[in-house]
């Protein structure tokens, strides 16, 4: 007979069935044992936040037996370099704010897994380029995130895997002379001997700028008139996410996203937000994130970039 775990607040669930649904087999009794624990103490906080953000739905996901060092670890690993971009002139920007924006399909490659890697700096800069020559040229590409896991240009502060920023990895690629597509220099989720090659360049970037930090005012009025922006966060509470609007959250940023709009729901305004994690989580990899309280201090790195393609044939996503 399988025993149904309940929380309150997140429904009801089987650990045999979840184990199922995800494909997990452990080695032995005691490992069953040591991530069903894991599994229960992950229920029960998604309960408490189940209680802290009334719009949104928190429960079991694909990460629920990951503990909080392997989340760290694996899935986020936001690490500051020290680069403090400079900041982009808005006042160009239209006074009137649209009351809605969402660039998911124009402006975006679709959603990526990072799977078990702390790569999310090196993605939230990846999708930053891609959406940044769609907007500016209308190219199509897809790029290779793990040429910015592999490599490292002078004076670099990353670590693949080990974590990084998107204020870094746009310096790294300029260095560089480029990034490659994806298809010549594929993700491998683990870090690597870098393998760049000046010959195989897809695209190039001649400058990057902060655009609204510590303003969402600011970022809004961005993402209203012009496009998409990386953007770093606190996701701690992230990995029980299953939808809705997200009201709480911490400060301390550890993971890097990017933001695609905005919208309302009900009487509360939210970021849609594109997550790396794969169309599994969330609202198939986007989530939903409340505007006007610096939530996730959504505002502490947000950026962009001035790119080109460095091809003649586009790389069709």
């Amino acid at each position: 007979m399988k025993l149904v775990l309940l929380v309150s607040g997140v429904g009801a669930i089987s650990w045999e069935s979840w184990k199922e649904e995800n494909g997990r087999v452990y080695n032995g009794v005691e490992e069953d044992a040591f991530r069903r624990s894991v599994f229960e103490a992950n229920l029960a906080e998604a309960a408490i936040l189940q209680e802290q953000n009334p719009l949104a739905e928190f429960g079991a996901t694909r990460f629920s037996d990951w503990t909080k060092d392997e989340l760290k670890e694996s899935i986020t690993n936001y690490v500051p370099s020290g680069e403090v971009l400079p900041e982009m002139d808005l006042n160009h920007l239209p006074i009137e704010v649209a009351a809605s924006q969402d660039w998911t399909g124009k402006y975006n490659t679709p959603i990526k897994n990072q799977k078990q890697c702390g790569s999310c700096w090196a993605f939230s800069a990846v999708e930053q380029i891609e959406s940044d020559l769609m907007r500016l040229h209308g190219t199509k590409l897809t790029l290779s995130t793990q040429e910015l896991v592999d490599c490292t240009g002078s004076g670099g502060r990353r670590d693949g895997c080990k974590g990084g920023d998107p204020a870094a990895a746009y310096k790294v690629i300029e260095q560089l002379g480029g990034i490659e597509a994806e298809s010549s220099y594929k993700y491998t989720a683990k870090n690597g001997n870098c393998e760049f090659s000046k010959s195989k360049v897809a695209a190039k970037i001649t400058d990057f700028n902060s655009v609204g930090r510590g303003s969402e005012s600011s970022m809004k009025s961005y993402v209203s008139a012009t496009g998409p922006l990386s953007v770093c966060v606190d996701a701690n509470s992230w990995n029980s996410y299953q939808s809705g609007v997200m009201t709480s959250c911490g400060n301390s940023v550890d993971h890097c996203v990017q933001v695609v709009g905005f919208g309302t729901s009900g009487s509360t305004d939210y970021w849609k937000v594109r997550n790396s994690w794969g169309e599994s989580w969330g609202e198939s990899g986007f989530m939903r994130l409340a505007i006007g309280k610096n939530l996730c201090k959504i505002n502490s790195e947000p950026s962009v970039v001035i790119a080109s393609a460095a091809v003649s044939e586009e790389v069709q996503v």
